[in-house]
């Protein structure tokens, strides 16, 4: 389904810059596959990076099929907070809730850029992993 939406897409922004009715410069967003969409294969998602400071260990995952990236953070607390980003400027961020000691973000797409992974404690303290 995926797949059939970007072609549709594709036709419809060619015919519309043929016809005249679109520039000739077109940026369309395209929503990053979810991890556990059927298009991505089940288990192939894994951590590439992590960095870990006094306390939260904060990981980079990636799925080679889905080729997207998400954010994780274990071992925190109550109100801290995982980011991932990419190099496009696409961001996902999950806090982690009262009773819990860990969080995952939402993915981005990591097809031809990359992402890394950061996680913010509520004492503003910060630790990264190398993108990915």
């Amino acid at each position: 389904m995926h797949l059939r939406n970007t072609v549709v897409t594709a036709l419809a922004t060619a015919a519309g810059i043929t016809l005249g009715l679109l520039p000739a410069t077109v940026t369309t967003a395209v929503a990053a596959p979810s991890p556990t969409a059927n298009a991505c294969t089940p288990g192939d998602a894994r951590v590439v990076r992590s960095s870990d400071m006094a306390g939260p260990l904060v990981e980079l995952l990636y799925s080679p099929s889905c080729r997207t990236a998400w954010g994780r953070v274990k071992q925190a607390s109550s109100g801290d907070r995982v980011e991932v980003k990419n190099r496009l400027g696409a961001r996902k961020t999950a806090t982690v809730a009262g009773g819990s000691t860990t969080a995952k973000t939402g993915s981005v797409n990591d097809r031809n850029t990359q992402a890394w992974a950061c996680v913010t404690t509520r004492s503003d303290n910060v630790a990264c992993t190398d993108a990915y």
